[in-house]
């Protein structure tokens, strides 16, 4: 078994221990090595909730904490004493984790991190913008210049102060542009592409991008019209009397006057709720007093979004005419931008979503830049023609018609390196994306040298992560002395831990008195859900009479036949019979209603059943709902368990002393190997900046 698959086992510092220079005073010393008041503030705070609570513990808790700290110390400092860290298969483990980490680690410090940080600056603000849309996705190479020239032109109209709006109807591609001029309103962070977000983000109110903005889309010509904070969302209610498109003027100022007598009566004192539950032709809102709850920005008709998202905070609104009829808006509050640490996770799962791989590509394209990346073409057109178009990429020997000077043939070029095409096939053989692909399609040969290339320049990029972040190194170092700590204990503990038979049942004797069973009891049980059962039950069981018609003998010819009424005795039936017929308890059907030995106080049927004796059986009662009938099938006093009754128990048991045993005895020689020194005045000064 690998060791990463037993690493949850391992004592927790090895996952907490920062490692840091030991200038300055100490609050232990093993053999010469200190541990600065520096690294045990850290682990320690690490530890117990933060910096501000660790400051809160006593002078025990810190000197408790201290001792367990320095037995890690010392099982580490002795691990690497024995050469375990030389280990190969503890350096395969530890060289895969710092493939798997360091990828994840760069892509979250130097990626998601900044990214998440600059999402949630720019939806402090919301914009509106309009744009122009020159192209289209699907433009060729040929058409892109001349798009590009287009948009120039466009872009130096509005420097001649011909109206954006004129521009956008007439030349947009956008279908919107017909009846909006281009205006998109107003958003914020994460609602558009990546470069038209950053393109937005880049302007002033009233400002003009000087170029035209790449997307998927084609070319945009972007003007900022507005910036406002972003409220986010606006709770308010309204009261609405229904006017039809196309009601009559007399229709429209006798809905308008009536609203309005409405609204002096609320600015008079009259409760908005009230009036709204009264008057209000929007039913669904109208019972709830007119409460819309919150409404986001951008989420209700254009006439009533911008009337909320201009109102002040408990104001009452003028009357406004949508397309639904007339409104009168009572104003709550705006909800406004929640702290950071409340919104991180949303606005990670956002960002992923949005311009995560935006972000990567472009990261990884830089990469390549930095780092003189090449591909070379002439030996992917070789891997293509001489590849079995007729398999796929599932299969594993996909690649057994390559020869070994294909295979040998250079793919990539960076950092002073080469990188042949056998390496190449090696990694596309273990990324999942690339699996089940057609060999027949040119895309599949594409992709295998798109993702393996961008693969190869992040893990190369990533493993100059010590230098740009420190923590790395750090997180680094505890894991291999987690891993370290683990094969420690293994070789010098657990492995030493022989629980055989013989050892098991001489534990067993010296310890005879920790496993018992208390009062025990056996029933057969049979378990009905009605009294008229019940009492069909015990007819069963007691034996009954039932009354006969038979006939007279002596009949004389041509008379009728006389009956008599004769009792027959129906014989009773043994308990086991009737647990057969009747018990209803579905848990013990498959054992005719024997429960097996169970605690005396397991329930009040074990307990009353305690009280009677062995083969005795009661009449109903009532239990659980319905009713049952008990035999006592057997009684058992409070023993001893025999060794093969205790077996598991005292398996675990002696497993769990002698780890202990072991481990001190291992403990106080390393003590003795490496002798330790502890500073308690040092220790008490601890945290001194959070003490009042």
């Amino acid at each position: 078994m690998r060791l990463k698959k037993l690493m949850m086992t391992t004592f927790v510092f090895a996952f907490v221990a920062g490692i840091i220079g030991c200038g300055g005073s100490y609050v232990a010393e093993i053999a010469g090595e200190k541990i600065s008041v520096e690294e045990f503030e850290q682990v320690f705070a690490r530890n117990n909730g933060g910096v501000e609570a660790a400051a809160k513990t006593s002078l025990e808790d810190r000197q408790k904490f201290l001792d367990l700290y320095v037995k890690f110390r010392l099982k580490v400092k002795e691990a690497y004493a024995l050469g375990y860290n030389k280990d190969q298969e503890l350096q395969m483990e530890l060289n895969d984790y710092r493939k798997n980490l360091a990828v994840t680690y760069m892509l979250e410090k130097e990626i998601t991190k900044p990214a998440l940080e600059k999402l949630y600056q720019r939806k402090q603000q919301e914009v509106r913008a309009s744009h122009i849309l020159i192209g289209t996705s699907s433009m060729s190479s040929a058409d892109t210049l001349a798009y590009y020239n287009l948009a120039l032109q466009i872009i130096d109209s509005l420097k001649r102060g011909v109206p954006f709006e004129t521009l956008a109807l007439n030349n947009s591609k956008d279908p919107s542009a017909q009846y909006n001029m281009g205006d998109l309103y107003y958003f914020s962070a994460g609602s558009m592409v990546p470069e038209f977000e950053d393109g937005v983000y880049g302007l002033k109110k009233g400002e003009v991008a000087a170029v035209p903005v790449r997307t998927q889309f084609g070319y945009h010509i972007i003007k900022v019209t507005d910036i406002l904070p972003n409220q986010v969302a606006v709770h308010a209610s309204h009261i609405m009397k229904r006017l039809m498109p196309g009601a009559s003027a007399e229709d429209s100022a006798k809905a308008m006057a009536e609203l309005s007598a409405y609204r002096d009566s609320i600015l008079a004192g009259k409760d908005f709720a009230l009036v709204a539950r009264m008057v209000s032709d929007d039913t669904f809102s109208g019972q709830k007093g007119g409460d819309l709850g919150f409404i986001d920005r951008g989420r209700t008709i254009r006439e009533f979004d911008n009337l909320i998202f201009t109102m002040k905070d408990s104001s009452l609104s003028p009357i406004i005419r949508t397309q639904f009829g007339l409104h009168l808006v009572y104003r709550f509050t705006s909800k406004g931008l929640a702290p950071y640490k409340e919104l991180e996770a949303q606005l990670k799962s956002e960002y992923q979503n949005y311009r995560f791989q935006y972000d990567r590509d472009r990261m990884i394209a830089k990469i390549k830049k930095e780092n003189n990346f090449t591909v070379n073409e002439q030996n992917v057109a070789l891997f293509a023609s001489s590849v079995d178009t007729a398999k796929w990429t599932n299969e594993t020997k996909w690649d057994s018609s390559l020869s070994s000077s294909v295979r040998s043939a250079i793919i990539f070029s960076f950092g002073g390196k080469n990188v042949p095409l056998d390496s190449v096939i090696r990694m596309s053989k273990m990324n999942q994306d690339l699996n089940n692909l057609s060999l027949k399609s040119p895309a599949t040969i594409q992709a295998i040298i798109a993702k393996t290339g961008d693969a190869l320049i992040t893990e190369y990029h990533a493993q100059q992560l010590e230098s740009k972040f420190p923590d790395f190194g750090k997180t680094m170092k505890e894991y291999e002395e987690g891993i370290l700590l683990f094969k420690a204990e293994q070789e010098n503990v657990w492995n030493k831990v022989e629980p055989n038979d013989s050892v098991l049942r001489a534990y067993h004797a010296d310890n005879k008195s920790k496993y018992t069973w208390p009062d025990r009891v056996n029933i057969q049980e049979i378990y009905v859900a009605t009294d008229s059962v019940a009492k069909l039950v015990q007819n069963a069981l007691q034996g009954y009479t039932v009354d006969s018609l038979v006939e007279k003998k002596g009949k004389k010819k041509g008379k009728k036949a006389e009956f008599e009424t004769v009792k027959i005795a129906i014989a009773p039936i043994t308990f086991d019979s009737a647990a057969a017929l009747f018990n209803a308890r579905g848990t013990t059907l498959a054992t005719r209603g024997v429960h097996g030995l169970r605690p005396v106080a397991t329930n009040d049927v074990t307990q009353r059943a305690w009280n009677i004796q062995v083969n005795d059986t009661t009449t109903y009662f009532g239990n659980d709902g319905g009713f049952s009938f008990i035999k006592v099938i057997q009684k058992d006093p409070a023993r001893e368990k025999t060794f093969e009754e205790a077996q598991s128990e005292v398996s675990g048991a002696f497993q769990e002393y002698e780890t202990k045993r072991l481990g001190d005895t291992w403990y106080e020689s390393l003590k003795k190997k490496y002798p330790v020194m502890l500073n308690a005045e040092a220790l008490a000064k601890t945290f001194p900046q959070q003490q009042h």
